[in-house]
């Protein structure tokens, strides 16, 4: 199967395990931190817009997915959603009134979301630059 053939999610089985890791880490903090705000009263708006966020990224980037292929073109839907995402958490998290449990989510959400972002930009400019390859290794193109 060529990579053109492949879904999204098999395109990103071809990453090296550490990469695995990392999306499986993203994605356990993407479903789980908005699950524990949404346990909290002065925390479920804030659980709203990160479920409501991550679930329109999923369809963007599976949109854009088809259109670009497996680029580093694809951290620009992270970039678009997520850096006004990444404001808001920073901005609720300032504003407190959060308890412990419902902070110390929405602390690591933010954390990964800053680290994800950080390659986004960097894979956007890549691929900008001239960087257009696809983006699974040599032996499963």
């Amino acid at each position: 199967m060529g990579i053109d053939d492949m879904t999204f999610g098999e395109a990103i089985a071809q990453w090296p395990d550490h990469l695995l890791l990392w999306i499986m880490w993203l994605l356990t903090v993407m479903v789980a931190a908005p699950l524990v705000l949404l346990a909290f009263r002065e925390a479920r708006r804030a659980g709203f817009v990160l479920l409501a966020t991550n679930l329109l990224l999923a369809v963007v980037m599976h949109y854009f997915y088809k259109q670009v292929g497996f680029v580093r073109l694809l951290g620009l839907p992270h970039i678009v959603i997520w850096t006004p995402l990444l404001i808001y958490c920073i901005r609720r998290l300032r504003r407190g009134g959060l308890r412990d449990f419902p902070r110390g989510a929405l602390l690591v959400f933010s954390l990964t979301l800053t680290v994800s972002l950080v390659f986004d930009y960097i894979d956007t400019a890549r691929y900008l630059l001239g960087e257009t390859a696809l983006m699974v290794p040599a032996t499963s193109q």
